[in-house]
């Protein structure tokens, strides 16, 4: 039997999906994410020098005990969100000292090591999340 190599117009009709671009989930996003982290944790390192001098002075041992996590760009160890967690939590104190014409920066460094606190959070649960279903799955270390 041969097909017609001919297909009337009129009897037919053609339906034409359009999906875009769909977006990739986390877990295919690891490396993004963790240097998003870190490019966040590194801005607001840089922005720290625009506070006053008492509340840079201040952030000092924060600055110092985080700087050098940020640097190896190594954001995903326990000892590095603690880091992070302590320097906003020194923010936090020093709110009630920050003035209104420095209040924008102070918002955006804290703003920053947040975003930089949940990509580690998010990327170490991730990695966390696929151990347990490889082990749950019999592929052991």
């Amino acid at each position: 039997m041969d097909l017609p190599t001919i297909i009337p117009t009129q009897n037919n009709h053609r339906v034409v999906h359009f999906i875009g671009d769909m977006p990739r989930g986390d877990f295919e996003r690891l490396e993004e994410l963790a240097a998003d982290g870190v490019a966040a944790a590194r801005e607001a390192l840089a922005l720290v020098p625009l506070l006053p001098t008492p509340l840079f002075n201040a952030l000092q041992p924060q600055l110092m005990a985080l700087f050098p996590h940020v640097e190896r760009r190594r954001l995903l160890g326990e000892r590095a969100r603690e880091e992070l967690e302590l320097f906003v939590q020194e923010m936090n104190r020093l709110r009630p000292e920050v003035s209104e014409a420095h209040e924008e920066a102070f918002k955006e460094i804290g703003r920053l090591l947040l975003a930089s606190i949940d990509a580690s959070h998010r990327v170490a649960d991730l990695v966390a999340a696929e151990q347990q279903i490889g082990w749950l799955r019999g592929i052991r270390d």
